[in-house]
């Protein structure tokens, strides 16, 4: 028979089995006031008053009872009733100084609760709701709301306060695309491979936080998304070098399945006309790093009959771009007209590693070029 066991440290370790038989057990009661003690129960059967009066919390008839257990969860303790330490599960008990109970519930379970207000850590150890999950507060006239970690709950509302859990996830931007993820860590080219991208074709990986430096990272990093101000993981090829209207509607020829659903994801307008024999996507009003002459221009895509066997090559601005400074741009000089608009052609192409790769390249990869090519014009580069 043991001398003393820690009911608490008991349950952490061995929650299925039954408490054991011991001369003595250490108990621990928390006030709420800050008084949290851990001191020894001699009597396995103790009344209410009993576990109160272990405590120092007198008159006992000035508080409420509660006793945390392993199957029942958190119940109220009158001061006569007599408590089974070992068949109950007892895991630790809650006073408190008051002649009220506040009622609320999680995931459809009720609880009584002595103060208006109950921790988000509280009500995880209670609910036995583990990190992994979200806590929320139903709301009947507005969005359910989040609780934050280290927040608390206001239980003094006219109804009972619900409160539910979920799944935790996290999203993280990949060139545009948002994946969801269910564990806050992820693996930079497990990222890529889940947002559409073939990690193996040579991109270039930079993680943005607000407010600081661009980091580039490689494939096999681990990106730890519960650090505060991640803000998007950006692609770019290795190899980039420079050579020497209508509302979005139309739709003349059809792009590959990840395309159309890539510029979904993207929420991007987007018409495919074909003009001259010439098949052309058009992406409108597309948004500009600050830099330039104009904050959104149309893209023009010069799509070739056999893509993706065939390559796209370049992309074409209307209207034309300057730097804001009223600087050129180089290899930008040639024009296209496509439905009575003058384009800017820019000469950008792939080379060595990044080179076109039918297997996995398409309007996803090169819009990347896009974005990348515009970035660098502004000093935004690698």
């Amino acid at each position: 028979m043991s001398d003393a066991i820690d009911l608490e440290q008991y349950a952490a370790g061995t929650r299925s089995q039954p408490i054991p038989e011991s001369n003595h057990y250490r108990v621990r009661l928390w006030d709420g006031d800050g008084f949290d003690e851990k001191r020894i129960l001699s009597d396995p059967m103790p009344t209410g008053r009993q576990v109160l009066e272990l405590f120092e919390r007198n008159p006992a008839e000035d508080y409420v009872l509660l006793m945390l257990t392993r199957d029942d969860g958190l119940i109220v303790v009158d001061l006569t009733e007599t408590i089974d330490i070992r068949a109950s599960g007892a895991e630790r008990f809650f006073a408190f100084k008051t002649d009220r109970i506040w009622n609320w519930s999680i995931d459809g379970k009720r609880y009584a609760w002595g103060a208006r207000r109950i921790s988000e850590d509280l009500v995880r150890l209670i609910g036995r709701i583990p990190e992994t999950k979200a806590l929320f507060l139903e709301r009947s006239d507005e969005p359910d709301e989040e609780i934050a970690p280290g927040a608390s709950i206001d239980l003094g509302g006219r109804e009972l306060e619900k409160l539910y859990s979920k799944p935790r996830s996290w999203k993280l931007n990949v060139q545009g695309v948002i994946i969801t993820l269910m564990t806050p860590s992820v693996v930079v080219k497990d990222a890529l491979a889940q947002a559409g991208f073939d990690p193996d074709a040579g991109w270039i990986a930079i993680l943005k936080k607000v407010g600081q430096p661009k980091q580039q990272v490689a494939l096999t990093d681990t990106i730890d998304l519960s650090t505060p101000g991640i803000e998007k993981l950006r692609l770019t090829p290795a190899e980039i070098n420079n050579g020497e209207g209508p509302s979005g509607l139309r739709r003349q020829f059809r792009l590959l399945k990840k395309d159309e659903a890539y510029l979904a994801k993207r929420a991007l307008i987007w018409d495919s006309i074909i003009e001259g024999g010439r098949r052309w996507l058009i992406i409108r009003s597309m948004g500009l790093p600050a830099g330039f002459n104009h904050s959104s221009v149309d893209i023009a895509i010069d799509i070739p009959a056999t893509y993706p066997s065939a390559a796209i090559d370049m992309f074409y601005c209307a209207p034309h771009l300057r730097l804001a400074s009223g600087a050129s741009i180089s290899k930008t000089e040639s024009t296209k007209t496509i439905e009575g608009v003058s384009y800017q052609r820019w000469s950008r192409h792939l080379n060595g590693k990044t080179r076109w790769n039918p297997q996995t390249d398409s309007v996803v990869t090169h819009l990347a070029v896009i974005e990348e090519s515009l970035l660098r014009e502004v000093g935004d580069e690698i």
